[in-house]
């Protein structure tokens, strides 16, 4: 009795923890199907609402290329028309330029207005040319300045005069010449004259070179 006690007691409790064990795994799977159910429609939501969202913002990005597109579109007009605009312009003021130069040329091709060309540019060299003529009458007209009847003098005083006085110009267009000018004349003067241009070298210009030519000239004539 003892042991059928015992192995009923032993069924008894297996049993027990058979059915707790059921009812616990029946209510964890109802758990477990009722947080599904309810993750399952709150991820349907949230997909939903992503959806929508996503649908939304491609939708707004989308009409906002749109606009910037047909702006651009708009603009690329505005600017093809003004080039053709100022194009037809630019051309438009070409053949008026062109049609008044052939105006102009038919208007100076007429023989009345050749005539009229030819004569006027006639007329002004024959002005030009009595210009030029008058001014040299002119020239030739001016009375030359009497000279003097020469003095007979004593041969000194032809000597004195022969030799250019001190501070007057030994040459013609002397102030006008370089020192290389003045030194290739020297070796053609004679002494009074190389005397002449270096008393006025001492007194007025100085050229170092100048001064040396001469008294190498007079040296040489010494």
């Amino acid at each position: 009795m003892t042991r059928t006690n015992q192995l009923r007691r032993s069924t008894t409790r297996l049993q027990r923890q058979g059915m707790l064990w059921l009812q616990q795994t029946r209510s964890a799977g109802e758990m477990f199907l009722t947080e599904s159910r309810d993750a399952s429609v709150t991820f349907a939501q949230d997909m939903s609402g992503a959806s929508t969202k996503l649908v939304t913002t491609v939708t707004s990005s989308a009409e906002g290329f749109r606009k910037a597109l047909h702006k651009e579109a708009l603009d690329w007009q505005r600017l093809a028309l003004q080039t053709r605009d100022a194009y037809v312009a630019a051309l438009e003021e070409r053949l008026r330029l062109a049609e008044r130069q052939a105006v102009s040329t038919r208007e100076a091709l007429k023989p009345g207005a050749v005539e009229t060309t030819v004569l006027r540019s006639t007329r002004g060299l024959l002005e030009r040319a009595q210009s030029r003529v008058d001014e040299r009458l002119d020239r030739t007209a001016k009375p030359a300045a009497p000279k003097a009847a020469p003095k007979a003098k004593a041969p000194k005083a032809q000597a004195a005069k022969a030799s250019p006085k001190q501070g007057q110009i030994p040459l013609r267009n002397y102030d006008k010449l370089t020192a290389k000018d003045v030194v290739s004349r020297l070796q053609r003067l004679s002494g009074p004259q190389a005397t002449a241009v270096l008393d006025y070298e001492r007194a007025r210009k100085k050229r170092a070179t100048v001064i040396r030519a001469a008294e190498q000239r007079l040296g040489a004539a010494s």
